[in-house]
Parts: structure tokens; C-alpha cells; sequence
């Protein structure tokens, strides 16, 4: 982990720039699916006596699937000029899309690492990640905290050591075994800070794998309070339960437990959350978040109950989580990456996933709510080295998350775990150092920047599945397409070409109708191979190596401008590649950081500072002033002003900073 006197300061220079920019910032203070029966992660297939180390860095390379026997260099794509033209042609658009569609979800056993250590000491890596996001999407990237590990955690009466925002009272090197977690307001607190610097928008996960002995746990209805106060708006939603298809078989209830049993244990903690808690936002509920295809137990199965209807004045958004496959060892039976790395790499795949949500997208629409994927990535436990961190993994990802869209999910989040699992779209180093450009930045990470570029900062842009058919291209499982469409017009299309051949043998043009445009301007995702790991870059930049990344984007951004002619413009999709094609100049410009963007942090900062800080800000800022409120409560039964100590209690992070003037010695 870096040091904690890094990172204070690299968030004091940030506060510094900010102050210099006459920007006033105001701080405040205060799960990996398992398939049933799952019991450990599989070692997976590196060469033999290579690599022992933790997953998130194993180099394993995995060895291309062969290109087709008869390649298909170019052909001409059909664009409807307008959504009526789609529609007119049997074709479907989405509901409108956000440029932050594409999300992290981050188990709360690993938030410490990722984000913060306290409300004080933020992870600025983390922050640049998040920023890349929001200045490309015009709002802040959306992040789930819970999975496996909310199951059965506390909230802490009061703040725990050194202000930390969690402790770990059982740990397993078992990535999907769920840990004990206490957790601190002080969680809460950190997350409100990093929306306060890159507007970050949240989901949360409460305890729940205990409700049938203890019904309901009464720190759930407190930690729900303190997440919405703190949070406020930028709290989206609260996850109660995490993959309760599963509860059986990870002994969390006994058989025969089933949808109805959960549809009344749903109930209960909803009915204890509003009665016990302080909500003034009871629209706040996500659920069920099945995840696993249990029979009897799918995301049908529990509409179906009635639990849609007995809970939708109160929910924020319906939610499921999914994986396409699983790296866990289920009765000695260890799937082989190698054997299914192929299976990733054409648009089938993405197909596949989605097709069996459009009906339930339809019903959860029909009731006036979103329909979130809560949790998803390569592989449930944990993934696979060598295909979880390649350039293949983020080509699919990427065309899963526009499946997603076009099928009327309003949100994809992809997990984030620790360093035992190689799916990760970005992992802190693993231990102390006196440098903190030694994040690792996995493949995945990409696919979001490639997705809040192609849906813009219109908040409303709708997408469509405009794949060739065999009949324009015979390869066309390896090249699917997609048209965005803002303003009743075709903004952008996107171009996929997931084979791998770097003789140019496979290389595609696609012949994009010019729609009246003269020119238009691409970007390329691009990688030698589909197995690279890390030399891969979006619009040339890059995020770097392993343990070479602090979050920020380098190189020049290349965009490449192509003349249209005889009312066609020629794209170039080299193999292996994705091209996002800006039909106008204005979305070019919608998919470009401004120049009064959120600003990246450099994070070599070494020194020492303080700040002074205004309390009489605090007490009136978001983050509340509760004395002698009920809301200060950390205990069922009990009431303290820690709320209020909170605010006051922390660090220079604490409130308004008060200028440059405070800061001492600060070295860049």
C-alpha cells in the first residue's frame, strides 16, 4: 500500500491546484459471484515454474485463436440515417444512455486499498482513473460498493483506529469466501470526498445474509442513515442482499429456502430500514441481484412472486449481476482459459448475455425503473490469467456494455477485487513505496473510456446493433457495429474487428455512409494482439505497464481524419482493433476533456503542509450537523453527536481549505 504521508500530500497539491484555479471544493468528514458449490479459485495454466506470484501481475499469455481461413478485408455498412430510418428498418434504439454507463464495483473488503484508506487520505491513482471518466462523460463514473463481503458487516459505534474506514476481522485467501468486515462512518465520509473532487455517483451494500436469525440487524438501518445523509444525492441506491440465488449453497440459509422466503426477508429489512432509519429518500431500494441461473431462482422467478409490485413505490432500480463463466474449482473441474479464450473474441458472446434480460428490461421499464447489472467481468472468481487482462477481455467488455445498453440497461459495473484475482480494471501496489506511479492498470480499465467517448456527454444517447449480416460479411460474428444516435441524427458509429493477425491479411475497411459529412474523425483502440496485456492504447495514449500506471493517460491523443467520397467514408479497422467513428464535429467535441475539465493529479508530491480549516463550514456543508439529531446514532438503542464529531475530527481534508498560503514546503 503507498504511504499514507504520500498520498495526504498528493491530495494536498490537488486541494492547491484547485485553490489556484478559484474553484471552491468543499470536503467533508466524518461480491466476487461464486457459482454453487464453488470452493477455491483455480491456479491457472502459466508456464510451469514462471510465476508464483499474486494474480493480479501474472504475466500468462495465452496463444491467439487462428484467423478465418478466408479473410473479409472490406465491405459497405448500413446505416439508418435517423431513428426513424431504424426503426423502418426493424431495428430497435435504446432508451437514452449516459457517458458513464459503464461502471466498478467494488467490494467493500478491498475499498481501503482502492479508494482510501480514510476520509483523509484518499488513493489520487483512484482519483485520475475517475476523472478520465467524468471529463469524458460530462458526470462523474458510478460505483458500487458491497458484493460478497457487505454480507453480515457492522458499523462500528465509533471511528475505528487511526480513522480507518474499515477492518477485517476474518480474511481468506479464498477470493469468494466472504471476510467479516467492520466498517466506519468514516467509509462514508471518504466517499463523499471523492465525489466532492470527480463526482463520483454511488450504490451501496447492506448486510442482509443474516436477517432469518437476527430480523433484522439493527445496525443495517443505521448504516443505511448515515450513507443517505452523508451522500445524499449522490447515493443512487441501497443493495440489500447480494446473490440470494446462492444463499443456500454458501450456507447462508438451509434448504429449502427459496423466492418466497426471500421476497418476506426483503420486506422485512425494507419495513426495519424505513421504521428504524431516518430516509428522506425512500425511493432508495436495490434489489433482488440475483446473479447464477439457480432454477427456481432467476431474476423472472422473483418478479414473477410479486416482488416487483410489493416493493416499486420504494425502489431505486432493479438490479442483477452476471458472469459469462466462472475460474472456481466446482468438483475438481478447472476450466482451461486457453480452451475458452476464442469464446470471448466475436460478437456472439455478447449476444448471449444479453438476450435473456430484453424481456425483464421490458417489465422493470414498464414499472417506471432502471434496470442496473449491479456486478459483472470476465470470469466469477476471480477470472483467468491471461485472458481477464488482455486486449481480447476489453474488446468484449466493450461489446458487452453496448449490448447492454442497446437492450435497456441504464448501467453495467465491472468488479473490482483484490490482488488474488486477475480481472481487475485497476490494482494498487502491494506494498509501501516511495513512488506511487506503481498502480497497474488492467485492460478493462479501457473499455470505459471507449464507452463514455461513444455515448458523449448528452446524457441521452441511444444506441443500436447495426451488425452485418453473412450476407455483407461472412465474417461478421468478428465484426460487430453500432450506431449512436443523439438529436434524431447518427453521431457516431462504432467498428469492431476482434480478429487477430498482425500481417494486415485481416485488416477490414468499412465503407460508412457519409450521410452529407465531407470528413469525419476517428479514434482506435488498438493492441498488436488480442493477448497483449498491456502495450494497448485509446486514441494512441496509454495507461502504462504493470506497476507503471498513476492513473493518467500518456502520449499524444491521435484523432485521425478521414475524407468521405461519393457519399462513402472508408474506415480503417485494422485487426485487432475497435474504431469510433465521429460523424460531426460537435461530437468530437462532446467526447473530448474541455479545457476546464476535472484536473488529473500528478501524484509525485514529496513534502510536508497543513491547512486551515473552517468547522463553521462543515456544520452547515452536506456532510450535516447533527446534534442532538437521531441521525447521530452509531448503535441501535443509542445516540451521540458522532456525526458531528466526525465532521470536525478528521485531517486538513476536513472543510474548505483556506488557500495557498497554508501550505509549507510542498516539492513537486
Amino acid at each position: 500500500m503507498p504511504s499514507s504521508r504520500h498520498f495526504n500530500l498528493a491530495s494536498l497539491f490537488l486541494l492547491l491546484t484547485l485553490s489556484l484555479s478559484s474553484a471552491q471544493i468543499t470536503l467533508y468528514t466524518g461480491g466476487t459471484q461464486t457459482t454453487a458449490g464453488a470452493d477455491a479459485t483455480s491456479t491457472a495454466s502459466a508456464p510451469e515454474g514462471t510465476y508464483t506470484g499474486l494474480a493480479a501481475y501474472d504475466p500468462t499469455v495465452l496463444t491467439p485463436p487462428p484467423a478465418p481461413e478466408v479473410p473479409v478485408t472490406s465491405y459497405s455498412l448500413s446505416v439508418p440515417a435517423n431513428p426513424q430510418a431504424v426503426f423502418d428498418a426493424g431495428l430497435q434504439l435504446s432508451i437514452g444512455q449516459k457517458g458513464n454507463f459503464l461502471g466498478f464495483s467494488v467490494e467493500l473488503s478491498v475499498a481501503n486499498t482502492i479508494m482510501g484508506s480514510s476520509a483523509t487520505n484518499l488513493k489520487v491513482p483512484f482519483l485520475n482513473y475517475m476523472a478520465n471518466i467524468q471529463n469524458r462523460a460530462g458526470v462523474g463514473a458510478l460505483i458500487r460498493v458491497g458484493g460478497n463481503s457487505q454480507e453480515g458487516s457492522t458499523i462500528f459505534v465509533d471511528k475505528l483506529p487511526d480513522g480507518g474506514i474499515l477492518n477485517k476481522i476474518k480474511v481468506s485467501e479464498n477470493p469468494t469466501e466472504t471476510p467479516i468486515i467492520n466498517y466506519s462512518v468514516d467509509l462514508f465520509y471518504l466517499m463523499r470526498n471523492i465525489t466532492s473532487l470527480v463526482g463520483v455517483d454511488w450504490y451501496f451494500g447492506l448486510a442482509f445474509n443474516q436477517s432469518d436469525v437476527d430480523a433484522p440487524t439493527g445496525n443495517v438501518p443505521i448504516a443505511a442513515t448515515w450513507a443517505q445523509q452523508i451522500l445524499g444525492d449522490n447515493l443512487l441506491g441501497l443493495s440489500v442482499g447480494n446473490e440470494p440465488d446462492l444463499y443456500v449453497d454458501h450456507n447462508k440459509r438451509t434448504a429449502p429456502w427459496g423466492v418466497s422466503d426471500y421476497v418476506t426477508e426483503y420486506d422485512d429489512m425494507k419495513q426495519s430500514i424505513l421504521t428504524d432509519g431516518q430516509l428522506s429518500n425512500q425511493v432508495a431500494f436495490l434489489g433482488p441481484s440475483t446473479c447464477c441461473d439457480v432454477a427456481g431462482f432467476e431474476l423472472d422467478d422473483v418478479l414473477n412472486a410479486g416482488w416487483l409490485t410489493q416493493n416499486v413505490d420504494n425502489l431505486a432500480a432493479v438490479t442483477v449481476q452476471h458472469y459469462p463463466t466462472n475460474n472456481c474449482q466446482i468438483n475438481g473441474n478447472v476450466i482451461n482459459a486457453q480452451d475458452i479464450f476464442a469464446d470471448f473474441l466475436n460478437h456472439t458472446s455478447a449476444v448471449s448475455q444479453v438476450s435473456p434480460y430484453l424481456g425483464n428490461s421490458v417489465t422493470v421499464q414498464n414499472a417506471g425503473k432502471e434496470l442496473v447489472m449491479l456486478e459483472t467481468n470476465t470470469a466469477s472468481c476471480g477470472g483467468f490469467p491471461g485472458l481477464s487482462d488482455s486486449f481480447g477481455a476489453a474488446m468484449w467488455l466493450t461489446d458487452y456494455a453496448f449490448q447492454m445498453a442497446w437492450g435497456n440497461f441504464s448501467a453495467a459495473l465491472v468488479h473490482v477485487g483484490g490482488q488474488n484475482v486477475y480481472y481487475n480494471p485497476f490494482t494498487p501496489p502491494p506494498s509501501a513505496s516511495d513512488s506511487s506511479k506503481q498502480w497497474t492498470t488492467g485492460s478493462i480499465y479501457y473499455s470505459s473510456l471507449v464507452v463514455a467517448e461513444a455515448f458523449g456527454r448528452s446524457n441521452a444517447s441511444r444506441i443500436v446493433d447495426i451488425t452485418p449480416s453473412t450476407d455483407t460479411d461472412a465474417n461478421s460474428i468478428y465484426h460487430p457495429a453500432y450506431a449512436v444516435y443523439e438529436n434524431d441524427a447518427v453521431s457516431r458509429v462504432v467498428l469492431f474487428n476482434f480478429i487477430d493477425d498482425n500481417t494486415g491479411g485481416n485488416d477490414l475497411t468499412v465503407n460508412v455512409p457519409a450521410n452529407g459529412a465531407s470528413t469525419v474523425n476517428v479514434r482506435y483502440f488498438r493492441a498488436t494482439s488480442v493477448s497483449e496485456q498491456y502495450e494497448i492504447t485509446w486514441a494512441n495514449q496509454t495507461l502504462g505497464t504493470s506497476f507503471a500506471s498513476d492513473g493518467r493517460l500518456y502520449g499524444d491523443l491521435v484523432t485521425v481524419q478521414v475524407t468521405c467520397t461519393d457519399g462513402n467514408c472508408p474506415i480503417s479497422v485494422p485487426a485487432p482493433s475497435i474504431a469510433l467513428v465521429f460523424m460531426t464535429e460537435d461530437a468530437v467535441t462532446a467526447s473530448s476533456p474541455e479545457a476546464d475539465a476535472t484536473t488529473t493529479y500528478a501524484t509525485s508530491v514529496i513534502g510536508s503542509g497543513s491547512a486551515t480549516v473552517d468547522t463553521g463550514a462543515l456544520e452547515t456543508s452536506n456532510g450535516q450537523n447533527n446534534q442532538g439529531s437521531a441521525n447521530g446514532r452509531t448503535s441501535k438503542g443509542g445516540a451521540s453527536s458522532a456525526m458531528s464529531r466526525s465532521n470536525t475530527r478528521m485531517g486538513f481534508l476536513g472543510g474548505v481549505v483556506a488557500g495557498a498560503g497554508a501550505l509549507l514546503a510542498l516539492l513537486i
